[in-house]
């Protein structure tokens, strides 16, 4: 049944001038009867809905209309639907989940995390925890390397009690911030968890771990005498705590409690080697000697007869006299010495029989590490330093010696050592092709040594915008989007993931007239209007262009004036705050970023290094803001594109018109400027900036502003447009 649209349309404005907004939707009802597809009425009676306080119909449109574009492989313009159904309904956990999918569609992961996050915290307010759970979980798997999803999912598991879920989640975020140096961003988390938890003892043990890894003993005792109230037995607090008070040089208490761990198991070789240690610093000979006695009988139990002889012997070094010793080195001679051999017999044997062979350099090492291992453990701190760069003379691209020495180092207070040994461990992953985690180890040093040569070298490199003044977002790496080096002309520079390659200007237009095409075949006018429009922009001598849009109606931008072209949408939303905020809460209570103490890991959505191919997408999806009312989101879109050298100046001159459009004349003429000042402008590019120029200082009552931008606009193309005119009446004006 055909059905006059016009008449429709004149009925339907009628009535929401006057307020009626049922009968309008009703006429607009008439014609989804005859074409259910119709995206433009649906997207005019998504308003008539909110306005009329149904808000579940206007949702429901918002799904209709969005699902639409994704199956039409439109994602930009179903995230903005998406936006302002999220304008009717701001706690709609699966809107925000569904345009966090759409994101994801356009390749904009730092995006979809922002909106996934938006998506987990209404999930939290409502108490449907398990979905936001899986939404985090989901995250994670997105962004591995990003420890603020990692807090935010312990804690969550922390609220609903569920501590073995909170213990793998910890321990997942202890070994990652560990590991890249991040100790003290570590105890912040962990300090906030013990609270939250009212001191849980899975939490206390971290916590103590983390004092006393970070010379904090005395704190660390605190922490440890509250959990052995709870459990007196606890081996691994008692540990810690043996550990902090010989650091401390509480020699008599840390052998009271290393005596208790000897009571409870004679053959634990580490707490004999510390109740020597105590003996000797205590200058207590007689209990040297008998811990010595009892470490050798260990190993002579265990078979391993040569550690019991060396033991044995230093015995004798403080008891020469000593005649068990003497005893058990005469048997153990007999036992185990074979044939004194020639040296040449067996390679690489010295001169003294009872010398081991050399191990293989691996087996050296993993055994030096054992030996650091112990030494660190019970806060011999000093052999374990010499261990641990012995060690690194073997394997000097070994990442684990590296970490353990620069953790070391910081723990003593050395900030030269941490910094020296960061730097080895960031060479190591760069030589490695580890961009990602070399990039993130030089930006923990800046965070140590703001003005470290190297490392500030590396980062720019590296990332060439992260050292410009100003604020700096943070990079939140995703799986599989690692740097490449990539040579184009005037040296190297990093690109993340996916194709490098930017769309030829025949690329985009053909595929821009295909998307004109696609809305004409549908009838859908105004939309491949508007689609031919954006693209007369950049291509504005194409003749492909000028015939389809004469082909529509379109007679140049001031004859529409006349009243022959009536943009039904722009009247039914006009008036109308379709905007919703933005910017996405990141993770505000944690501050573990890894680029400076006060820079948030997670941020307002600008999420990742975008590369070219984003910088596009972002320009899009401005445009699609921008069609959708949605301003201050098309001006943040505009602002990101405009990072790009290759877009700046069409997203500034669009952020421009945004601009003006919130009657920020003065703004607008700013992003004009910065348009303006764009390295590769032809004339003719400058020429249209200085007009549109031109046009805003003259909106805004400026008239001398206005009379110098038309009067360089003709110096540069005196018939560009209908300056002529615009500088006559100008200058008419002067003179009067």
């Amino acid at each position: 049944m055909a059905i006059d649209r016009d008449k429709i349309a004149k009925n339907a404005l009628r009535y929401i001038q006057r307020g009626q907004f049922q009968k309008a939707i009703e006429e607009y009802k008439r014609v989804l009867a005859v074409d259910s597809r119709d995206i433009r009425t649906r997207l005019k009676l998504i308003d008539l809905y909110s306005r009329a306080g149904r808000k579940r119909e206007a949702i429901d449109e918002c799904l209709l209309v969005a699902e639409a574009y994704a199956d039409q492989g439109f994602y930009l313009k179903a995230i903005a639907v998406y936006k302002q159904a999220l304008r009717i309904d701001p706690e709609s956990a699966p809107l925000f989940r569904n345009m966090g999918e759409m994101y994801l569609k356009q390749g904009l992961v730092g995006d979809a995390l922002a909106s996934f996050k938006r998506g987990v915290d209404v999930l939290r307010r409502q108490e449907m925890s398990e979905e936001a759970a899986r939404l985090l979980v989901r995250m994670e798997e997105m962004a591995p390397e990003n420890a603020a999803i990692k807090i935010h999912l312990a804690e969550l598991y922390l609220d609903e009690g569920k501590y073995d879920e909170f213990g793998d989640e910890l321990g997942k975020l202890v070994l990652q911030l560990r590991g890249e140096g991040r100790s003290r961003k570590l105890l912040q988390a962990v300090e906030s968890f013990y609270t939250k938890s009212d001191h849980h003892p899975v939490v206390l043990q971290r916590l103590a771990e983390l004092y006393v890894e970070l010379g904090e003993e005395e704190k660390a005792l605190s922490v440890i005498g509250e959990g052995l109230e709870r459990d007196a037995d606890d081996r691994d607090l008692r540990l810690l705590a043996l550990r902090a008070h010989l650091v401390l040089g509480q020699l008599a208490e840390a052998r009271r409690v290393a005596l208790g761990l000897y009571e409870e198991d004679p053959d634990d070789l580490f707490i004999l080697e510390q109740l020597a240690a105590i003996a000797q610093a205590r200058g207590d000979r007689g209990e040297l000697s008998q811990a010595y006695k009892a470490v050798a009988k260990v190993y002579g139990r265990r078979g391993l007869h040569q550690k019991e002889e060396v033991y044995f012997k230093k015995v004798l070094e403080v008891d020469p006299r000593d005649a068990e010793a003497r005893l058990a080195l005469g048997q153990v001679m007999v036992e185990t010495a074979p044939r004194q051999p020639d040296a040449e017999e067996i390679p690489g044997l010295g001169e003294d029989w009872g010398t081991e062979v050399a191990d293989s350099s691996d087996d050296a090492v993993h055994q030096g590490l054992v030996e650091a291992e112990l030494y660190l453990k019970y806060g011999i701190d000093q052999k374990a330093a010499e261990k641990l760069r012995e060690l690194t003379t073997l394997a000097p691209d070994d990442v684990e010696i590296r970490q353990k020495l620069r953790d070391l180092c910081q723990r003593q207070g050395d900030r030269d050592g941490w910094v020296r040994e960061q730097l080895h461990i960031a060479e190591i992953f760069l030589r490695d092709k580890r961009e990602n985690e070399a990039l993130r180890a030089y930006q923990a040093i800046l965070e140590v040594e703001p003005e470290n040569a190297d490392a500030r070298k590396a980062v720019q490199y590296l990332k060439p915008d992260a050292l410009r003044p100003g604020p700096v977002e943070v990079e939140i790496d995703v799986g599989g989007a690692l740097p490449q080096f990539v040579d184009e002309g005037g040296g190297e520079r990093v690109v993340y993931g996916g194709d490098t390659s930017v769309d030829s200007d025949e690329e985009i237009l053909r595929r821009g007239l295909a998307e004109a095409d696609f809305h004409e075949a549908q009838e859908r006018n105004e939309e491949a209007l508007a689609a031919l429009l954006k693209l007369r922009q950049r291509f504005p001598t194409s003749p492909h262009l000028g015939a389809r849009l004469e082909r529509l109606g379109w007679r140049g931008e001031h004859e529409a004036e006349d009243g022959d072209f009536i943009d039904l949408q722009a009247e039914v939303l006009e008036g109308m705050d379709l905007r919703i905020s933005s910017e996405f809460e990141g993770f505000e209570d944690f501050e573990v970023s890894e680029l400076d103490d006060i820079v948030r890991e997670f941020k307002s959505g600008i999420a990742e290094k975008l590369d070219e191919a984003d910088f596009e997408t972002h320009y899009n999806l401005g445009v699609a803001y921008r069609e959708m009312g949605l301003m201050e989101d098309a001006a943040q879109a505009f602002q990101m594109a405009a990072r790009s050298p290759d877009k700046a100046r069409d997203a500034y001159t669009s952020l421009a018109m945004v601009l003006r459009e919130q009657d920020r004349r003065g703004d607008a003429l700013g992003a004009l400027k910065m348009a303006l000042a764009v390295p590769n402008n032809t004339p003719e590019d400058r020429a249209a900036i200085l007009f549109e120029m031109g046009i805003t200082a003259e909106e805004e009552g400026d008239w001398d502003r206005a009379l110098q931008a038309f009067e360089k606009t003709s110096e540069i193309d005196p018939a560009h447009r209908d300056v002529r005119s615009r500088l006559q009446k100008l200058r008419a004006r002067a003179g009067s």
